[in-house]
């Protein structure tokens, strides 16, 4: 076997190796916020409101100063508005998704596996979950 045969059957098992990795990551992070979700119906409070609003403030200003380095135009005012309420948008997705996530941990720390139905419901959770990732990350990756 050549040695560019070799590296070849190295780079596809990277990338196997990456998407399986991403993939499984994607798939936890899917069931901690629906195990969140879980626990918001339960009445649960992840965490205090104080601490929520310094989690909102800091994604809103990461994600804004974001689109004002990326987006480099003419008209400064109008592209500084842009900015704000595309940085204000995925700062209020991304504070959902932590506060869930911390609520899903919260939630099987606090109620362990009985009340969702034992370790094979999980697994079956965390195996749709896989394939749902799997799917998006097929999606967006460019051809």
């Amino acid at each position: 076997m050549s040695l560019i045969a070799k590296l070849k059957g190295m780079a596809e098992y990277k990338k196997y190796l990456k998407t399986l990795v991403l993939s499984t990551a994607l798939a936890f992070l899917m069931l901690y916020i629906a195990f969140g979700l879980m626990f918001f119906a339960k009445g649960g409070n992840a965490l205090p409101k104080s601490f929520i609003f310094l989690i909102l403030a800091i994604f809103f200003i990461i994600f804004t100063v974001f689109y004002q380095s990326k987006g480099k135009s003419k008209s400064k005012g109008k592209q500084n508005l842009k900015s704000l309420i595309k940085g204000l948008f995925l700062a209020i997705c991304a504070t959902f998704a932590f506060v869930a996530i911390v609520g899903g941990v919260k939630f099987m720390v606090y109620n362990g596996l009985e009340l969702i139905g034992g370790i094979g419901s999980v697994i079956s959770a965390l195996a749709i979950c896989m394939i749902v990732s799997t799917v998006f990350l097929t999606l967006l990756t460019p051809s």
